[in-house]
């Protein structure tokens, strides 16, 4: 179990722009930023780490602990269910040209079977301060439940794993 934090409350926005070639289906146009997301309930991240302790006989106890792996999965729900929300939560899915069909499982012919995404997130902090989190390379992960419900607000909870770069970094959480 990692550290969960709600590092965004109340409503957000945030924009997801697809890597070229990496969409998944969600924009068959290639790179593309969308707009227009948001959540209702904030945002959640956790961070697991999994380190290795050294010990040694003369010692009770770990003399040395290395941090030797991290995660980091971003949790929010998509409000309303649109199509593109859709198409953005489920691993491997895909979107035909006219938007109106969501194709589930197996992507589109060439594409990789995952979408790959820029998360870019905008909100409040706890303190009621403006907060930017941005995850540079993200997939979708989550098992996507979608919810029909008459005369109540749609969400769709989605969880993104966050992938690290080549220099080991997840992504910023920048506060104004």
């Amino acid at each position: 179990m990692g550290t969960t934090a709600n590092v965004l409350v109340g409503v957000a926005t945030f924009t997801i722009t697809c890597l070229a070639d990496k969409s998944g289906g969600l924009q068959e146009s290639g790179t593309a930023s969308i707009t227009g997301f948001y959540t209702i309930d904030g945002v959640m991240v956790t961070i697991s780490s999994d380190f290795a302790d050294i010990k040694v006989e003369e010692n009770v106890g770990t003399i040395i602990r290395r941090l030797v792996d991290q995660t980091v999965t971003v949790t929010l729900t998509f409000a309303e269910g649109h199509i593109d929300n859709l198409v953005a939560a489920i691993p491997g899915s895909s979107i035909n040209a006219g938007g109106s069909i969501v194709t589930i499982g197996g992507g589109l012919a060439g594409d990789p079977l995952l979408q790959d995404f820029e998360l870019d997130i905008v909100g409040l902090n706890p303190a009621g301060a403006a907060r930017t989190i941005n995850f540079p390379n993200t997939n979708p992960v989550g098992e996507v439940g979608i919810p029909y419900r008459k005369g109540e607000a749609s969400v769709i909870p989605v969880t993104f794993s966050v992938l690290v770069s080549d220099v080991g970094v997840f992504g910023t959480i920048t506060d104004a």
